[in-house]
């Protein structure tokens, strides 16, 4: 057999093609990743055509058996090629922010597509440990938005980002974590002037405002972005135009020459329009009015297609690279943003880009975070989740059969609308989404309580057998379950969301649904701020957004299914070894 093959990523396959280059790089397979589009020739002499973004594997072992086995993806094995020139990937550690803001749609989707994921909190940040990654991600905001971002890092923490970049990193940003890495307006450096010791690309915010300290939002559900750089490798196998969720973030214009040591900003995409699943801001709390026959003219973001402004930009900046987001690949196109979708590619292509451009891969290991409670046997802590569970789902049940058609929070003056859907309808929809998930937690905690029994057992027969290193990266991968159940971020650094542990999430889950139940019955001052009510309202408390309850409960889920699917890998790493004798 060949020992040349390559992984097609077709718009089918992508998904099977970038977890299975994942899994090829951390058993220590070299793999290239093409920039160019190229021929491969069989035995018999027939040629086959790979677009960019495929990936070159020049060894057999035993890999492509797993191919199929694992991620049902037939490998093309082939003699030669002609006319390939691709990165050489090495495995990289991504840092995910954990000091504000939604982080857990990003992590769970580089897990998913098989990257090794971490978090990281402006305390780590301020003393120098972004020198353990290789790429950092700052997510969505939390209810402060950028400020509840950069205010935890201080002065001393953006500089650490920068000089991080400058030597080498990738920043990756998206809404307000994009904003963040931006060239942000007066009046935002006049209340958060940490912030101007954190730009990193010659990108301005170009729907700039005073309604929320220097950004006016276009509005929030799923738009139309059109592919401005198809041959870049953030945009390898995106389509010329494709859909994405927009959030209230930032939208871009070129500002060259601004940053110092940064490149002229380079556009990704740009905004093409709206979809029927889009509100437009100024009809977020008089939905109502809103002409759907007329469509979405005469809107900020009918303004951002007239003048072709980018929703997706980045750069280079000293010897790093920056990509933000102003809208969100993370997210799914649904109201619960849970099926993540075409976008997400955009996430694993910047991971690959800035994997090309490393000297070495980095070791298999999960930053230790010392002072965290564990349950024994390792493991355990996932049946003390999910004892938690039934609570939340009475909770949600009981607001669900309330009679809430004379509420006035639900009004359209109150209830903001999101997605295209009025606040009566996200109520009732999202209140049903909370059994989505939790079918889906339930089924990923029992799961992960299988994955453990079977690492547990494959752990001594490794060591057993001599297979150290393997037996170290399952004893790493149950302690990381066991801290991200137990974790708590301390009350006293006062984040505004960003990374809680599982049972933490659950706590505030439940602080939200009393408060909400408590105040069914409350009355609501109307406010031009679709926002003014956040902490008091049942809308945005259960689920207006995905910072209310029901964000949070999926944002538990995808914690733990990032930690199942690590598990789950090295289960099936672990049987191949003892099964065949390979490292």
């Amino acid at each position: 057999m060949s020992d040349l093959a390559i992984l097609n990523a077709d718009r089918e396959s992508w998904q099977q093609a970038y977890r299975c280059a994942n899994f090829l790089l951390n058993e220590g397979v070299a793999v290239s990743w093409a920039t160019e589009p190229f021929t491969s020739v069989s035995g018999s002499g027939e040629t086959t055509d790979h677009a960019r973004g495929s990936f070159l594997v020049a060894e057999n072992g035993g890999w492509q058996e797993a191919a199929k086995d694992r991620f049902g993806i037939q490998p093309v094995v082939a003699d030669a090629v002609s006319d390939f020139a691709g990165l050489a990937l090495k495995r990289l550690r991504i840092g995910h922010y954990g000091g504000g803001g939604a982080p857990m749609n990003h992590a769970r989707i580089f897990a998913e597509l098989g990257f090794l994921v971490d978090f990281v909190d402006p305390q780590e940040i301020r003393e120098g440990r972004l020198d353990e990654f290789d790429m950092l991600v700052i997510p969505g905001g939390g209810g402060l938005g950028m400020v509840g971002q950069i205010k935890p890092l201080g002065e001393a923490g953006c500089r650490k980002v920068t000089e991080f970049v400058k030597q080498g990193g990738m920043y990756v940003g998206a809404c307000a974590g994009s904003f963040d890495g931006a060239i942000a307006p007066d009046i935002f450096l006049a209340d958060c002037p940490e912030q101007k010791h954190m730009q990193l690309a010659n990108a301005a915010i170009w729907n700039r405002g005073e309604a929320w300290l220097g950004l006016e939002s276009p509005g929030v559900g799923v738009i139309e972005a059109r592919n401005t750089a198809p041959d870049h490798p953030l945009m390898f196998g995106m389509p010329e135009r494709f859909a994405i969720t927009h959030y209230n973030g930032p939208i871009f214009e070129a500002q060259n020459g601004t940053i110092d040591g940064a490149s002229d900003m380079i556009s990704f995409a740009s905004v093409a329009g709206a979809t029927a699943n889009f509100t437009p801001a100024e009809y977020f709390l008089n939905w109502s009015d809103f002409d759907v026959e007329a469509g979405h003219g005469n809107t900020l973001l009918s303004r951002a297609v007239a003048e072709g402004h980018s929703n997706i930009v980045g750069g280079y900046n000293g010897l790093g690279r920056v990509v933000l987001f102003g809208s969100h690949a993370e997210f799914g196109y649904n109201l619960a943003m849970d099926q993540w979708d075409t976008p997400a590619r955009m996430l694993a292509n910047a991971a690959f880009w800035q994997a090309g451009h490393l000297t070495e891969s980095r070791p298999l290991a999960r930053k230790i975070t010392p002072g965290i409670a564990r349950s024994h046997p390792l493991g355990g802590g996932l049946d003390t989740v999910s004892k938690r569970v039934p609570a939340i789902v009475t909770a949600a049940q009981e607001l669900r059969e309330r009679d809430a058609s004379g509420s006035a929070w639900l009004d359209d003056a109150n209830a903001m609308s999101t997605f295209g859907l009025s606040g009566r309808e996200i109520w009732a929809e999202n209140l049903e989404n909370f059994q989505v998930v939790t079918t889906a937690l339930e089924e990923t905690i029992a799961a992960t309580m299988a994955a453990v029994r079977d690492a547990q057992s494959l752990r001594g027969r490794l060591l057993d057998a001599g297979k150290t290193a393997l037996a170290a990266e399952i004893e790493d991968a149950l302690f990381a379950l066991e801290d991200a159940i137990h974790y708590r971020a301390p009350a006293e650094w006062h984040h505004d969301f960003g990374y809680e542990g599982a049972l933490q999430m659950l706590d505030r889950i439940d602080t939200m649904l009393a408060k909400a139940k408590e105040n069914f019955a409350t009355s609501l001052d109307p406010s031009p701020n679709p926002y003014a009510h956040f902490e008091t309202s049942p809308f945005h408390l259960v689920v207006g957004s995905y910072l209310s309850a029901i964000g949070v409960y999926a944002s538990c889920w995808f914690l733990l299914r990032v930690h199942f699917l690590r598990l789950d890998e090295l289960v099936y790493r672990a049987r191949r070894a003892l099964g065949n004798g390979s490292a």
